[in-house]
């Protein structure tokens, strides 16, 4: 009998310690995706849990350090080794093909299945956006076309204002009334003022301050165009002026990052000539079109901070803010290119540039202007330093990553920028200083102009305004979605498809100029 009791006891007791399966009283959040608490709620994983474990277990090795550090020693010991010409091919494809290519695209594949509670969902949406575009790449134009005008669409009745359901007293929550009869104005309004009174002692702050968004965008818009403007005129300027570019081809600089890629581009394809490898090389460019990714990696940023879904991680950030920053940044780094190929002119690295781009320099001032009025579709011939084409990926990149906020996704990111400023190099359409000085002085750019991001007077206002009619409202509902609302914003969304699709390649940047007035 007391043997029957004592088991009795240890069963209650035993029972007792094991956590219930209401309450969490530990004082920490349950884990779902962990196996063994699901047992011991007594459920178990579905089959898409599964798989997204087995996907991410299998990424976390294809990864992993361990391989990276295998990938280097490839490298290293087909460098540093007397192997056979074609294992040193083949040590060198894996390897730089692994840390190039491979790690970076699974990286970015990891942070789109992360189940991590760190990994926000404007995270996995960014680096989704930016696989997607890679992917679709492989399809056909119109298949491709159609994702992305599909997304436009998605996004657009994604985007629609919300309707207040019903409305507050008409008393203003900004102001109490105290004792006495005296209006107090809420403490929002001063900090206001406060903020407004730090900015008098900049002028430059003030009268920003007070601008409003249109304003702002105005400005940074402007400042794109007159950059462009001007970098074309002096494009002209430099290479009607750079005489040993016109009657020949001078001889280029020597490019010490170019022959390093040469004869890595020899050993990887395993060829006589350097430039025997230039076809296998652009094909993987062209496959990876990692312009076309930043692109969409940055629509895909700007979903998430018009939608708010980056929680406190965006909160603080708005699409107007990081578009003015991007703009700006990218005035700034063109008006720096445009004065540093003024100042000092390099010899082009292709042979006759000059002949294969423009005409000869005309007798009459006149004509001599407006031949540098024209757009240099093609380029030019002596705008090497900075890269043009770094200048705006990297503008982009900066972008995209800073709203991502994701490690792992910035990293890859910017492997493959590298990768395909180094084929850029290679090819000779660049010197290798100017992709890296490109890169780089964009960069600092970003970060220094970072505070055009900061709300002014304004903006500030118009957000405690509506908070304030938020708060009076018990709901909020979108509006009916009927087929006007589907048909309104299925318009653009198939006009950019016919466009993409249809149209030749010439008229798509007279229809992007055209819908970006009428939009404006």
């Amino acid at each position: 009998m007391a043997a029957k009791l004592r088991r009795k006891n240890d069963a209650t007791s035993s029972t007792s310690k094991t956590p219930s399966s209401d309450m969490n009283l530990g004082a920490y959040d349950v884990d779902y995706h962990d196996n063994s608490v699901q047992k011991n709620h007594g459920r178990t994983p579905s089959t898409l849990h599964r798989s997204i474990d087995i996907i991410l277990s299998l990424l976390g090795i294809l990864t992993s350090t361990k391989l990276t550090v295998t990938a280097i020693a490839f490298i290293s010991s087909a460098s540093m080794f007397d192997f056979s010409e074609a294992s040193q091919s083949k040590l060198i494809k894996f390897g730089t093909g692994y840390l190039f290519i491979a790690k970076p695209l699974l990286s970015t594949l990891a942070v789109c299945f992360s189940n991590k509670a760190s990994t926000s969902w404007h995270e996995r949406i960014i680096a989704t956006g930016f696989l997607m575009s890679i992917i679709c790449n492989q399809f056909p134009k119109w298949l491709s076309s159609f994702v992305a005008a599909s997304t436009v669409f998605a996004f657009g009745l994604a985007s629609r204002q919300f309707v207040p359901m019903q409305e507050s007293d008409s008393v203003d929550n900004s102001s109490k009334i105290i004792p006495g009869g005296k209006l107090l104005k809420s403490s929002s309004k001063r900090n206001t003022t406060n903020a407004a009174d730090d900015n008098d002692t900049n002028p430059f702050l003030k009268f920003w301050s007070r601008l409003n968004i249109k304003e702002r965008a105005a400005i940074g818009t402007l400042a794109v165009v007159v950059s462009l403007l001007t970098e074309n005129f002096l494009i002209w300027v430099v290479s009607a002026t750079y005489k040993p570019g016109i009657v020949g081809s001078p001889t280029p600089l020597q490019d010490n990052g170019r022959i390093v890629l040469e004869a890595l581009a020899k050993k990887l394809w395993n060829v006589d000539q350097s430039w025997m490898a230039k076809r296998p090389l652009q094909k993987i460019r062209d496959t990876l079109n990692v312009q076309y990714a930043l692109v969409s990696a940055l629509g895909a940023s700007f979903v998430c901070l018009e939608l708010q879904l980056g929680g406190g991680k965006t909160s603080h950030r708005s699409l107007t803010g990081v578009a003015l920053h991007a703009l700006v940044t990218l005035a700034s780094a063109r008006l720096v290119r445009t004065i540093s190929f003024v100042l000092t002119v390099l010899p082009s690295q292709i042979p006759n540039c000059y002949r294969n781009h423009f005409p000869l320099p005309p007798d009459n001032w006149k004509d001599w202007l407006l031949v540098g009025m024209l757009p240099s579709s093609r380029g030019g011939c002596n705008d090497l330093i900075l890269s043009g084409h770094a200048t705006v990926t990297s503008t982009i990149a900066c972008a995209a990553t800073s709203v991502a906020s994701n490690t792992s996704f910035s990293v890859a990111v910017w492997t493959l920028i590298a990768l395909d400023y180094s084929i850029e190099a290679y090819q000779g359409l660049h010197y290798s200083v100017d992709m890296f000085l490109g890169g780089i002085v964009t960069c600092l750019l970003w970060h220094l102009t970072a505070p055009l991001e900061n709300e002014g007077e304004l903006e500030k206002l118009q957000k405690e305004k509506q908070r304030k009619d938020g708060a009076g409202c018990n709901a909020a509902r979108a509006p009916p979605l009927d087929a006007t609302v589907v048909a309104m914003y299925a318009a653009p969304a198939v006009l950019a498809f016919l466009v993409l699709a249809v149209f030749p390649e010439a008229y798509v940047n007279y229809f992007v100029i055209g819908y970006s007035l009428v939009a404006g």
